[in-house]
Order: C-alpha cells, then structure tokens, then sequence
C-alpha cells in the first residue's frame, strides 16, 4: 500500500476492507506519508518498488486528488504486478517499463463494496478490487480496456555544451535531494573523469559513495539506492542547510560537468 493518508485511520480502514475480503492476504505498507495529493512524489516512490517486489504483486496506491470527479479507477498490469489506483499518473513508471502493459476501467461493481462514498474510493472501490485480486480474481473481469491512461511527463536530462543537465524531482525525509539523473547515464556521459555538481550556487567535486565520505554537517553527491544522483547534508538537512523552498523543489536544475583530475 502506498498513500498520502498520513498516521489517519484511513489505512487501516483498507486493510479492515482487504482482510474481510482475502483474510490470507499479505499488506506491506510501502509509505502513507506522500507529501498530500502529491501524484509525482507517489509515482516516484512506486518507481523504486518495481525493482523489489515479487510477481504478482497487487500494488494498491492512492493519493488521490481527483476523488469524486470525472477521474477514472483503474488497475493496470504490467511486469507481471499488478496496479490499483486512480488514473492520475501514479503509475507511469510501469506504464512506460512494459510496452505490454494492459489497463482495465474498474467498472464492475461486483468488486466494489455496496456502497461507495464520494470521497473514500481508497476504502470502497480500491481496497476491495485489490483484496479480490489477491484472492484469485480474473483481470478481465474488472472492466473494459483503457487506451489512453494517464501519464506524468518526466524531465529529462539534456546534454549541452560538455554539460550533463537534470533537476531535482523529490526530496525524502531527511532533506536529500533526489534528481533524475541516473547512474548509467552520468557515468557514460564523465567516461571517468571527475564530476563537478552544481546545484542552486553549491558546487561539488567528485560522486562520493557513501554519507560518511565527508564530515557530519557536509554535503556531498552520490548515487542513492534507487540508483540517481543525490545531494545530501551527511546527519543534516540539506535543504534546510540551503534555504531552499519545499514548493520550489521540483524541476530545479543540477547540472555536471568533468574534468581529468589528473590535470
């Protein structure tokens, strides 16, 4: 389960749906704390999950801003997994890895409970058709084809003039800052030379392997467990340290440039 429902009883609602429904099924609670009605920040964490769960996986997502409006419930499958939530772009990072992703409308009421509110698809619509599909349900059943869902548009990194340039998508907890520039493309583009990361006026030497390559309170790049560039405060706040505002994150450049440190 992934939502932006915070410590509210709204989790465990689901589950009580889920489990009256499949008593034998498994929850994992992938994270309910999603900055609110934030849909990018949840397709990035779901990003990260297709590279860990099993197959067969019922991945249950709901942030949700668009309850209650002409926004479409659906459930896709792809890498063998599959995605129940709205058709907001929350699963795009599936979408775009399996070209033979298939997406049904939940349209059969069948699935859904007897009742369902306006404003809590998660509790009536979501959390039954996912518990039905782990108990066994077939795909095709739920309803018809969707060809057109929706898709986040991502940056992309762009390379310029001997410069590698992305921007951050994300902050977590701690204050790192997660960018869209991944591993393979950062290494082909230095071809082993030295990395310089700039970033909001701060500039780095080098991609360091772990937090505690510098000091406490230092700030360093490196490549993070979902494999893109992360600027970091080791045991801090990086975007506090910076003053950088939350709501301003989003698309701010990181560009890298290289150099033969043998020079």
């Amino acid at each position: 389960m992934t939502t932006d429902f915070g410590d509210g009883p709204f989790a465990g609602l689901m589950k009580g749906v889920i489990w009256g429904l499949t008593p034998e099924a498994r929850i994992v609670d992938l994270t309910h704390k999603v900055p609110p009605q934030d849909v990018r920040a949840g397709a990035l964490v779901l990003e990260q999950a297709l590279k860990v769960f099993a197959r067969g996986t019922v991945h249950l997502a709901v942030i949700d801003p668009g309850v209650g409006s002409a926004r479409r419930p659906i459930c896709a499958k792809a890498l063998d997994m599959y995605f129940v939530g709205p058709d907001n772009g929350l699963f795009t990072a599936a979408f775009s890895r399996d070209p033979k992703c298939e997406v049904r409308l939940l349209e059969n009421s069948v699935f859904f409970r007897e009742e369902v509110s306006n404003t809590f698809h998660g509790r009536d619509i979501f959390a039954p058709v996912a518990a039905h599909l782990a108990g066994g349900a077939d795909f095709k059943d739920l309803g018809p084809v969707v060809t057109d869902p929706v898709m986040l548009e991502w940056p992309r990194p762009s390379q310029k003039d001997a410069r590698l340039t992305g921007c951050i998508l994300s902050q977590d907890s701690f204050g790192n800052l997660t960018s869209n520039l991944d591993q393979d493309t950062v290494q082909v583009f230095l071809k082993g030379r030295t990395a310089l990361v700039s970033m909001a006026g701060l500039v780095l030497r080098g991609i360091s392997k772990s937090y505690s390559d510098t000091s406490p309170g230092g700030i360093i790049a490196l490549f993070n467990s979902a494999g893109y560039l992360e600027l970091a405060a080791n045991r801090g706040n990086l975007r506090r340290k910076l003053g950088l505002d939350k709501a301003k994150l989003f698309g701010l450049p990181v560009s890298i440039s290289a150099f033969n440190s043998k020079h």
